[in-house]
């Protein structure tokens, strides 16, 4: 007899050979630009020698030529990975995407189960692949998916070191994970733990393991630099940062724009992480000293703060997407879902009832939400868009 960690793992292995399978008999096309230059960039470094990767090229994608500066390569070595074993290339990028997506489904559960136990941990991974930000991403190939698991799994490991040195190493892989796949973006991980450590865990041990992940992040840029440098003749971070500063630091400070800018990111959580967001300021609203002792927990509270972080982080942009507060909407639904079942007994109960099948429900969900994306995104496009930038 297998244990249930095992018999899940194998559950959610065969899932990933399923979703890819899906999609590479079904027809699918890129849509957004993002995708289908990551896509198409990572196919041609597949065939590239591997001493070269950290400085791929355009190769005509878009227009443009010679070398991809836009964000550190990261995001292509996968695909690449991929195609080399012999996955379909047009589809490696959505098959490491669907990679991204387990493993964050993966941390969410075990933070969910830090202060739930496991079936409140299962419940939340269900509720959060209903929202309206995960069915969107499910099938991409961009940066978002993977820059969200560095931030589960950092904050994790920051939860996890005050236990053993496996959270340690967890909270330094997903800080390089996300200077590797979206460079500056790192910011958001690094606040994030700040934050951790003066709400959550204000003591020595933590601190230490923040200043040390750090260094690390700090030393694996430089080696990437050399690389770079040795292959490019040229700097890959101070151009990185050119580019990335003209077009985000641009222009003059004020002060109504920004919050402007609050404002419309906090209209895209309310949409993208619904209907858990909704259901949080429905109960704050109606029984807030009732039911919700839940929020005087300071993992949930850091929650709350790391989520309007990551919003007023970047409305100092005037250069404002969807996608670029990502993490945020994970979070709030991560808690909006948490306090949805700690208020209600019975469907925990049942939740209990079916623990040996949750992770085949799971299953069954992810497969049927993928036909389901393929088929709206082909005839239907994706989202109606509302309030523009």
């Amino acid at each position: 007899m297998i244990n249930e960690q095992t018999r899940s793992i194998l559950i959610f292995s065969l899932t990933l050979v399923v979703l890819c399978i899906i999609v590479s008999i079904f027809p699918y096309e890129y849509r957004d630009s993002d995708s289908s230059c990551y896509s198409a960039i990572s196919q041609r470094l597949a065939f590239e020698p591997l001493s070269t990767w950290c400085a791929p090229q355009w190769w005509g994608h878009g227009g443009n030529q010679g070398l991809f500066r836009e964000h550190p390569p990261g995001i292509l070595w996968l695909p690449a990975l991929l195609v080399r074993l012999g996955a379909r290339p047009n589809v490696a990028a959505l098959c490491a995407n669907f990679i991204y997506l387990l493993l964050s489904l993966f941390f969410v559960y075990k933070l969910a189960g830090r202060w739930g136990g496991p079936i409140l941990g299962w419940g939340v991974a269900l509720g959060i692949i209903l929202t309206p930000i995960f069915l969107q991403y499910l099938i991409r190939a961009n940066q978002e998916p993977p820059l969200n698991l560095a931030v589960l799994a950092g904050i994790y490991g920051l939860a996890r070191c005050q236990e053993d040195r496996r959270g340690g190493w967890i909270f330094m892989a997903a800080l390089v994970l996300a200077v590797l796949i979206k460079g500056i973006s790192v910011l958001l991980l690094s606040m994030l733990a700040g934050l951790f450590w003066l709400i959550v865990a204000r003591n020595r041990r933590t601190f230490v393991l923040i200043v040390i992940g750090h260094l690390i992040v700090a030393a694996v840029m430089v080696l990437f630099e050399l690389w770079y440098r040795g292959v490019a003749h040229q700097s890959f971070w101070q151009i990185y940062y050119s580019i990335q500063s003209a077009r985000s630091l641009g222009g003059h400070f004020n002060l109504l724009r920004k919050g402007y800018n609050i404002a419309w990111y906090a209209a895209r959580v309310l949409w993208f992480s619904a209907p858990w967001t909704i259901y949080l300021i429905y109960e704050a609203i109606v029984s807030p000293k009732k039911k919700f002792d839940f929020f005087r927990d300071s993992f949930v509270r850091y929650l709350f703060l790391g989520s309007l972080g990551i919003m007023v982080f970047f409305s100092f942009s005037d250069r404002k997407a969807d996608r670029y507060i990502f993490p945020a909407y994970i979070l709030l639904a991560l808690v909006g879902v948490a306090a949805f079942l700690k208020v209600r007994p019975k469907i925990m109960d049942l939740l209990r009832r079916q623990e040996r099948r949750l992770p085949m429900i799971l299953s069954f969900l992810l497969v049927g939400l993928t036909f389901l994306r393929i088929f709206f995104h082909s005839h239907l496009y994706r989202f109606i868009r509302f309030w523009p930038q």
